[in-house]
């Protein structure tokens, strides 16, 4: 009886993790990369004016001078859409050399969001704006992750 119960619970994780072995379509790359940058960055900017709304400032060392200055929206529109591209150049290189891109880029994509954390957290902002900017982080890798994997396999 323990045999096949423990035979059952291992099926359907092996069945969930099948649909990440499946090779992706790099001719709707582009359109994914599109897709997850404008969710990302349409959130995002939604949670950027509210938190402004708020009172929020999110100060940042801005060049040339490095002065904290508070952070322009179109920063948080910039930092969405190159990440964006920089998945989608990722799981392209992924697909072209390794048999499993999909489940390496979901791997690299975590790692890589966890990374991201402690950017907000060397700010010199209220741990409030610092919560909030790692949220964007989340909503950013979400939106791309999402589309990448929606839209190319």
């Amino acid at each position: 009886m323990t045999f096949v119960t423990e035979v059952n619970s291992i099926i359907p994780q092996r069945l969930a993790m099948q649909r990440f072995d499946r090779q992706i379509d790099l001719r709707r790359l582009p359109q994914a990369t599109i897709i997850g940058a404008v969710i990302g960055v349409v959130i995002n900017l939604v949670i950027y004016g509210a938190a402004r709304a708020a009172g929020l400032e999110f100060r940042a060392p801005i060049p040339p001078t490095n002065e904290p200055m508070p952070l322009p929206a179109i920063a948080v529109i910039t930092a969405t859409v190159v990440s964006a591209i920089g998945a989608a150049l990722v799981l392209a290189l992924l697909s072209r050399f390794t048999a499993r891109p999909l489940r390496i880029f979901l791997i690299c994509a975590a790692v890589v969001l966890v990374i991201s954390f402690a950017g907000p957290f060397t700010l010199p902002v209220s741990l409030l704006e610092q919560m909030v900017l790692n949220l964007m982080h989340v909503v950013a890798a979400g939106a791309i992750v999402w589309a990448l994997l929606r839209h190319t396999s």
